[in-house]
């Protein structure tokens, strides 16, 4: 049965208006029928045909705002009555009009493979039908991509489940010949973290494409470890299992850091030379010296074996020394006061050792070997691969790629944590990815690589940061990243509490955005009126939007979003989509054919 003949078939319950003026191919006013007056349009996914260039078309868009006159109620001879008798029986109620915008938000042409996407470049005459779009409607305009399809929710005030697309970042089936940047924004409780963590399941089915997790909460080491976190109950770690893929969870013990610029830098942010009395304040002299112990240490020890006391000792009295001291500091009595305490430490058993302890074995550990330590990175001869290195391979014999997860939380690194240290290992993180990404590239592949971090705000916020310091390079480094990995095959994943928070120089860059309940005031509301072209219709119904936490029962929560960009063969338009997402996790197993093994 054709789309024409299922729409002729029940017409009459299904459509709900015809189409009036002013009308234009983007957006159209609708004229509500009566019988539907008194049902939730608002959000709904309404379709209409026409014909254009003599082929059938079907039209799908959603409502997104509905308005009411009546011209007499209107009138003040009119009103100075109604506010006697509260009604006016001929003319209350009978006399009232309803007309709606509708946005279109994709256009389909039947061809010979099935419908195929086109543009409305027309408007369809007056009295068309405007009709509720049902999951039968929905399925045969979609059929050619089936596979393709992948739903996260409902449409907004609808119960057909609304189409998604999240293609893999290299060429072939399901790939988008191209990586791009995604974000999730929402308040605390907007269910970012859920619709996030879906999506994160949409692209583990590319068994093609690496998945990168930064997760400064530990939510997602948590969650991918197999322990549930919040409210929604998704099985993260098995539905990811489930395609294959290998899950690996490395905390900052488990990293293993490999060259001596990376030892001082460590030496300086994790506050060793606050010990000899060099202020944390005074990044120069404290580079002077670790630039002093890392000469010393290269003679005699390996970057691998540092943890120990006799290379503190040779640490020490390299800074002992009079002409090093001098470096250090240019004013002699700074310089004698920098011998005199590397000299208590050295002459004094118990105090090397609680040093040594709390402060040197730390930071040695974080470049010693171990059964379960993995670098960074690792060139070509080398034994174990590390981490870049298993997300960059290529798939052989159709393995998937790992999901890797890098806990860099406090509470997943209470022995040894500091937001510096955060920082440098991110930043280290980064650096490789992007060198490295670029020779994938030299060699005609893409790298095909996800990159999740979380609390994006944190690490890349929208506010003035000291010139040189940690957060200020740190950020310095997401802007180029964003930048400059998406030729080389890499796509970004923010999530975020906020839209005006995160840095303004990322958000540009982002292609897909979805964002959750709580964005509407203030400078949020700016950012989100960029995104959506300024329009107003869509603002007003994002700010409609119930807050998911007033909901007396748990099983009567929505969480709705709106989305902008090319996340659905239904926003071919550019224009916002509306979604309601699932909060049932069987029934978003259900709906997407996932299997747990």
């Amino acid at each position: 049965m054709t789309v024409q003949e299922m729409s002729q078939r029940d017409s009459r319950v299904r459509s709900v208006a015809v189409i009036g003026s002013p009308s234009t191919n983007t957006e159209l006013t609708i004229d509500l029928l009566e019988e539907a007056s008194g049902e939730r349009l608002v959000g709904a996914l309404t379709a209409f045909e026409a014909v254009q260039n003599r082929n059938s078309i079907t039209s799908v868009g959603q409502i997104v705002g509905i308005e009411l006159r009546n011209r007499w109620h209107e009138d003040s001879v009119f009103k100075n009555l109604i506010k006697r008798t509260g009604e006016i029986p001929p003319i209350t109620n009978r006399q009232d009009t309803r007309t709606a915008n509708l946005v279109v938000g994709a256009t389909f042409r039947k061809a010979a493979r099935g419908y195929e996407p086109e543009v409305l470049g027309m408007v369809p005459p007056t009295g068309t039908r405007v009709y509720r779009v049902d999951q039968a409607l929905l399925d045969s305009l979609l059929e050619v991509y089936r596979s393709e399809v992948f739903y996260l929710g409902r449409a907004y005030c609808s119960d057909v489940m609304y189409p998604t697309w999240f293609k893999h970042f290299g060429s072939g089936p399901g790939g988008a010949d191209e990586a791009y940047h995604l974000g999730v924004f929402g308040k605390t409780g907007s269910g970012k973290s859920g619709l996030a963590k879906m999506m994160l399941c949409a692209y583990s089915r590319h068994p093609q494409m690496g998945i990168l997790i930064i997760d400064p909460q530990g939510e997602f080491s948590l969650e991918l470890g197999g322990v549930r976190v919040g409210q929604q109950g998704l099985q993260l770690d098995k539905v990811v299992a489930s395609h294959g893929r290998e899950i690996h969870i490395y905390h900052i013990g488990d990293l293993q850091l490999d060259d001596w610029t990376t030892f001082e830098e460590m030496l300086i942010s994790l506050r060793f030379f606050e010990q000899l009395s060099i202020p944390a304040c005074s990044t120069d002299n404290a580079r002077r010296a670790a630039e002093v112990i890392s000469k010393s240490l290269k003679e005699k020890y390996s970057l691998d074996g540092l943890a120990s006391l006799e290379a503190l000792r040779e640490a020490l009295s390299a800074i002992s020394e009079h002409r090093n001291a001098e470096y250090v500091y240019a004013t002699k009595s700074r310089a004698q006061q920098l011998r005199e305490r590397a000299q208590y430490f050295l002459d004094d058993e118990q105090a090397l050792t609680q040093l040594f302890e709390e402060s040197w074995k730390p930071i040695c550990n974080l470049f010693a070997p171990g059964e379960s330590r993995r670098r960074l990175f690792t060139h070509v001869g080398e034994e174990q691969p590390g981490i870049i290195n298993m997300l960059l391979e290529s798939a052989e014999d159709g393995r998937s790629r790992p999901a890797v997860v890098i806990d860099i939380s406090r509470q997943g690194n209470q022995e040894f944590w500091s937001e510096e240290l955060q920082r440098r290992i991110l930043g280290k993180l980064l650096n490789i990815l992007i060198s490295q990404a670029s020779s994938v590239l030299a060699h005609r592949r893409s790298a095909n690589v996800l990159v999740l971090l979380d609390e994006a705000h944190r690490h890349a916020p929208n506010e003035r940061l000291d010139e040189g310091s940690e957060a200020e390079v740190l950020r310095s480094l997401l802007r180029r990243a964003v930048r400059e990995t998406r030729k080389y095959g890499i796509g970004w994943f923010f999530i975020s509490q906020t839209v005006g928070g995160l840095d303004s120089e990322i958000l540009k860059q982002l292609r897909i955005l979805a964002f959750g309940f709580g964005l509407g005031m203030g400078t949020e509301l700016e950012r989100l009126r960029d995104f959506v072209a300024g329009d107003k219709r869509s603002l007003e119904l994002y700010q409609s939007f119930r807050d998911p936490q007033s909901f007396p029962r748990r099983d009567l929560q929505e969480f709705p979003f709106m989305a902008v960009g090319p996340i659905s063969p239904l926003a071919f338009s550019g224009k916002p989509v509306f979604f309601t997402a699932f909060t049932n996790p069987e029934e978003f197993l259900r709906a997407n054919a996932l299997e747990i093994r």
